[in-house]
């Protein structure tokens, strides 16, 4: 069966996502001139579209600069907890004065060349202090604790896709099995049962915690009270209403509920190919 493999982007779009992110910043520039634009008008100012299109480029530069500030983050964090806060602050005022001065150099070039009388470079520098550098601070603050957040939760999802055992606790016993070797999990009130190798063993944990528990490429809910072993599953039975039931490698029919199809389409296709 054909899986789909994780988009990978080199450099610095590691750990951010990137379409999220510009999407992000590009709703932001957007409201940025609709706000200049009704502030002219409750204000009976003038708008000037080639200013405030310009001017608002300051939302976009945070595009590269969190995809670089991410990457530089991730290669240099330390590991001590006091000396991590002092390199966040001063990671955070670093970039977000580099974001600003970029910024006003990017702003006064691109003055020279549409204008014909620029802009000054101290005039630009000041507003953008004046305005944006709440927000731009705050942003670089908290960004280190953002990607550390996300990492973890990142190698977590890692970790449990390539966990190979798993103990279960039934009654007295603990019980080390190769997670390869489930053929499924199933809820028996008040426990949830799990086959394996044409055993049974009853567990007090719910079926949800199995199913964050263990690799959702291969374990799958087929049913409110089922999550099977893809790889053990050999055939299915249509049941004429949507329902198909499933047979395991050791025989056994499970059902596949039609609520659940969407996890189990793939699967069905697969082997109404081999």
């Amino acid at each position: 069966m054909k899986t789909k493999k994780p988009s990978k982007v080199n450099g610095f779009f590691l750990n951010v996502n990137f379409r999220v992110l510009t999407l992000f910043c590009f709703l932001i520039y957007g409201l940025a001139i609709l706000q200049d634009y009704l502030f002219s008008k409750f204000k009976s100012t003038g708008f000037y579209w080639s200013d405030t299109l310009l001017y608002n480029i300051y939302w976009l530069l945070f595009i590269p600069f969190i995809q670089y500030a991410n990457y530089a983050y991730s290669k240099s964090k330390p590991k001590i907890a006091f000396n991590k806060v002092f390199y966040n602050i001063i990671f955070g005022l670093i970039f977000s004065g580099l974001h600003m001065f970029l910024f006003t150099s990017i702003f006064i070039l691109l003055s020279n060349i549409i204008y014909p009388i620029p802009h000054r470079f101290p005039t630009i520098l000041k507003n953008v202090v004046s305005n944006q550098s709440q927000i731009t601070i705050i942003t670089y603050l908290i960004l280190p604790y953002i990607i550390e957040y996300l990492n973890r939760k990142k190698q977590q999802k890692k970790d449990n896709s390539t966990q190979k055992f798993i103990t279960i606790k039934s009654g007295t016993r603990r019980v080390k099995i190769d997670t390869s070797t489930i053929l499924f999990i199933q809820t028996d009130r008040p426990y949830t049962a799990v086959f394996f190798n044409d055993q049974k063993l009853l567990h007090d944990e719910s079926l949800k915690k199995f199913e964050k528990l263990l690799d959702s490429q291969m374990f799958i809910r087929v049913h409110r009270s089922v999550i099977i072993n893809k790889n053990h599953i050999t055939e299915l039975k249509s049941r004429k209403n949507g329902d198909y039931d499933g047979i395991t490698t050791n025989g056994q029919t499970i059902r596949f509920s039609r609520h659940y199809r969407q996890n189990w389409e793939t699967l069905l296709n697969h082997l109404a190919l081999e």
